[in-house]
């Protein structure tokens, strides 16, 4: 029988349950990283279980020979009801949130990453679905299968990416992160603007291994690092107002944009925007903006928003990662750099 974990659900925090918005969201058909860019629901934050939860070595397969495969995972993939091995399932995880051509430290670090959500995610549950995860990354984590993820490489790369891939469930088998004693909320996005942000910042709820860290990516090695977005003037107005009906949207557009607030990092949090203050996390989820680090200017014609980064700027940089690891850091050495006071783990033996 597989390894059992068990949730002690005893505190409810509010935050998002799915990490979405990786590198792959905006390269769903290969790796050239470059496609859709449209953001992730996980910028609005859901309810979730605590953290609490404890690895039970009572049921263990004794047949199984990777101390992944003694733990079975129930998804709901494409709507279906599945059991599978965790390492046959971080495969279509890794395979799907991350493209392969990246260095083989940065997709270890995810492969930790994407075991430590999972195990979290049957620890914690989800309201939306009685599986423990599905492979909507809207909701939880985006999942391929090898035929899927195989045909959608080029040729002359599918078996060598497969083998890196496989190489980087197996090199990290068994190891997750935890803060506590407990398997932590690994959320990543693709990649910051030189910092990510917290998870109070975004989700107004405090973790503290999900704080402001710096990353060191920028827009030398990541496609779209910036991006500028138009809004016809009269569709701004009333999508605020519609929100914010105290805000003072009259006369010129060129002055319906104040002050803004900034973290610690120096990332904006907040505009002012006819007098109100609203999040930039906000602006994000109302224009379909591909990060919450942004400025914006108004003219007679248009409010026009710049942009930095991609997704909601919390946990692992992927972009960071692989900068990383570029410059030498290990797989462990990435997590711990994200996910501030962490501490490595493993799954217990099969007995």
């Amino acid at each position: 029988m597989a390894l059992a974990v068990a949730a002690l659900l005893s505190t409810v925090f509010l935050l998002p349950l799915a990490v979405g918005e990786s590198v792959q969201a905006e390269a769903a058909a290969g790796d050239t990283l470059t496609g859709a860019d449209s953001p992730s629901s996980s910028a609005v934050p859901e309810e979730a279980s605590s953290l609490a939860a404890e690895v039970s070595t009572e049921e263990v397969a004794p047949e199984a020979d990777t101390l992944d495969g003694a733990v079975e995972v129930t998804v709901l993939l494409d709507g279906a009801r599945c059991t599978l091995p965790l390492d046959e399932y971080l495969w279509g995880v890794v395979a799907a949130e991350m493209p392969a051509a990246f260095q083989e430290e940065a997709l270890k670090a995810q492969a930790i990453a994407a075991r430590t959500y999972t195990l979290y995610r049957m620890a914690s549950g989800t309201d939306s679905h009685e599986e423990a995860l599905c492979d909507d990354p809207d909701c939880c984590q985006a999942w391929l299968s090898r035929e899927e993820r195989m045909a959608a490489w080029p040729e002359e790369n599918a078996e060598t990416y497969a083998e890196k891939i496989a190489a980087a469930i197996a090199d990290t088998d068994g190891v997750y992160l935890t803060y506590a004693g407990e398997p932590l909320l690994a959320v990543f996005h693709a990649s910051s603007g030189g910092y990510t942000r917290s998870a109070l910042e975004v989700w107004g709820q405090e973790l503290p291994y999900l704080v402001s860290v710096a990353s060191p990516e920028d827009d030398s090695g990541v496609p779209n690092y910036y991006s500028v977005v138009t809004v016809e003037a009269s569709a701004f107005q009333e999508a605020v107002l519609a929100e914010y009906p105290d805000a003072d949207l009259s006369g010129d557009p060129a002055d319906w944009f104040g002050e803004a607030a900034y973290d610690e990092a120096g990332l904006p949090v907040s505009l002012e925007v006819g007098g109100v203050s609203i999040a930039t996390a906000k602006l994000r989820a109302m224009f379909g903006l591909r990060s919450p680090t942004l400025t914006a200017e108004g003219t007679e014609e248009a409010v026009t928003f710049y942009v930095t980064g991609y997704g909601h700027g919390v946990g692992m940089s992927q972009y960071g990662a692989n900068a990383l690891a570029k410059e030498g850091r290990t797989a462990e050495e990435i997590v711990l750099w994200y996910y501030t006071g962490a501490e490595l783990a493993t799954l217990p033996m099969a007995e």
